[in-house]
């Protein structure tokens, strides 16, 4: 019988050690980590899995995935990332959820936010809710309800109101038209599939 009880509280014990405290700050330099939960994470020249954080600051490094409140990435890369803010300087995201989005010297994949400032930077793609602002930038697609650019370019771009100087590749015409011929090449690569 106190096999049992032992066994019984060290099972308690380990309900109980997730449930524990989180640390407050947790910094990584020059190595990784797998899964990291703290109030503030740090990391230089290193790299973690996933990160989950009020705050999360990346230096010369990298992270799969991070879901925090504030995002700082400094000449470093992240796969996935969902924050409130989030501010990107020399670095690179992959796909990007955010409140509030600020690239500077940098790039994405796709940002998705409410706001979106990009300077001497980029994304492939760029929905915002409220208002996209480039300067000397550009992307595949822009679309917002505002947006202001300022010696950009976009092949793609979409908005209710537009102010500055972009040149788009395509505009509404020039859209119709490549959607025709896209259109039309998928249709016979699918023909010529069942021929097959």
């Amino acid at each position: 019988m106190p096999q049992k009880k032992k066994r019984a509280t060290r099972v308690a014990a380990k309900r109980k050690m997730p449930n524990a405290a989180i640390p407050e700050n947790v910094n990584i330099e020059n190595g990784g980590a797998r899964d990291v939960r703290a109030e503030n994470v740090t990391i230089t020249q290193g790299g973690a899995n996933s990160v989950d954080a009020k705050s999360v600051t990346v230096n010369q490094g990298g992270v799969v995935q991070a879901n925090t409140t504030t995002l700082n990435v400094r000449q470093g890369g992240i796969l996935r990332a969902e924050a409130e803010e989030a501010q990107v300087t020399q670095g690179g995201i992959g796909l990007l959820q955010a409140d509030q989005v600020a690239v500077t010297a940098g790039g994405a994949v796709a940002v998705l936010a409410n706001e979106v400032e990009i300077e001497s930077g980029g994304a492939q793609w760029m929905l915002a809710r409220n208002s996209i602002h480039v300067a000397q930038g550009g992307a595949v697609a822009m679309i917002a309800p505002r947006i202001e650019v300022e010696n950009s370019t976009t092949m793609f771009l979409i908005a209710r109101d537009v102010h500055g100087s972009v040149r788009a590749v395509f505009d509404r015409r020039g859209a119709l038209v490549f959607g025709i011929a896209a259109g039309i090449v998928m249709g016979l690569i699918a023909s010529a599939r069942r021929k097959k």
